[in-house]
């Protein structure tokens, strides 16, 4: 691993061989040679990470563990008002559907009270039509026959006259009872 990254500074060090310093001292510098040179190396590394670590992980890492709980609060909040919104709205469509049902009831009930109506008075206007009807028969057949006793009467009156006239004498009840029995059949059978 480490012999391509000496290889590319060797690169760089026969490119800068102009530089003031040498490419060996410099691949040294980077790389240790030495065992102490790599465990002060690596222990600088530790305490940089130790460091890092303390000053920049954990409180990002707080940060972040606060600001997920801050986001589920969120989801958690969004979801209990979501709930309370479609519990609203589902009380909401079941009193609409609740006021529909009602409605048409009452719109049922209203239509079946004014056909029922309706039918009542259109069966009283039915009574009261054949109550005046046969009224109105009844007058016309008294007013029927009083014209006809009128006419009976008027008739026998004349009849009367004229027979004394041509008699020359009163006629008696008798003979007046048997002529108007006699003409009124006549009459009756015409």
């Amino acid at each position: 691993m480490f012999d391509w990254i000496k290889n590319s500074f060797d690169t760089v060090a026969r490119l800068a061989d102009d530089a003031p310093f040498q490419s060996e001292d410099f691949i040294n510098k980077i790389f240790p040679n030495g065992f102490w040179d790599l465990i002060i190396q690596l222990l600088a590394f530790v305490v940089l990470l130790v460091f890092v670590f303390f000053i920049g992980y954990k409180p990002v890492k707080k940060m972040v563990v606060k600001r997920r709980e801050h986001v589920a609060n969120e989801i958690a909040e969004a979801e209990a008002a979501n709930k309370v919104a479609q519990d609203a709205a589902a009380k909401s469509a079941a009193l609409i559907d609740e006021g529909k049902a009602q409605a048409q009831a009452i719109l049922t009930k209203a239509i079946a009270q004014g056909e029922a109506e309706k039918a009542r008075l259109l069966e009283e206007a039915d009574i009261e039509i054949a109550s005046r009807k046969k009224a109105a028969d009844d007058d016309i057949a008294l007013a029927k026959e009083k014209s006809k006793d009128e006419v009976r009467d008027e008739i026998v009156n004349v009849a009367l006259l004229a027979s004394e006239q041509l008699l020359g004498r009163s006629v008696e009840d008798e003979d007046h009872k048997r002529m108007v029995s006699s003409f009124v059949d006549d009459l009756k059978r015409e």
